[in-house]
């Protein structure tokens, strides 16, 4: 199964840039409610600190988060224990990749600063496309 949400956070505070959710049945909507409160709590509770630059923690319910930081930003992916943490790492790298590689399409070298002065949470979310096809 498929990478089952993913967050791009600015580093400094947490603030959520862009977020994607794989779709979920009805059944599974609390879950998905749980999960998307503790991703927040992971990344405000990296902002701060000097924190690992990629790390897997287990959740509840056979999840494990897995997250990367990489220039002022930490991406961030939720999937089943099953799926092998390498190819959580490989989604993670490529999803960075891509996301900054439109920053600078967008605001050239200006992006870093883009980035630790944007006020609105999801202020790009229109990666979220990009996003959606890598997550399949």
């Amino acid at each position: 199964m498929p990478p089952l949400l993913t967050y791009a956070a600015r580093i400094a505070d947490g603030l959520p840039l862009v977020a994607s959710f794989a779709p979920t049945g009805a059944s599974s909507g609390e879950v998905s409610e749980l999960h998307k409160r503790e991703a927040k709590e992971i990344l405000r509770g990296l902002s701060g600190n000097r924190a690992t630059m990629r790390m897997s923690i287990e959740t509840s319910q056979h999840k494990v988060f897995h997250y990367l930081i990489k220039d002022l930003i930490c991406y961030l992916t939720l999937t089943e224990q099953s799926y092998p943490k390498r190819l959580a790492f490989v989604y993670l790298e490529e999803i960075s990749d891509a996301f900054l590689e439109e920053l600078t399409r967008d605001y050239g070298d200006a992006w870093r600063t883009t980035i630790e002065t944007v006020a609105r949470p999801y202020a790009f979310i229109k990666f979220d496309s990009v996003l959606q096809k890598k997550q399949r």
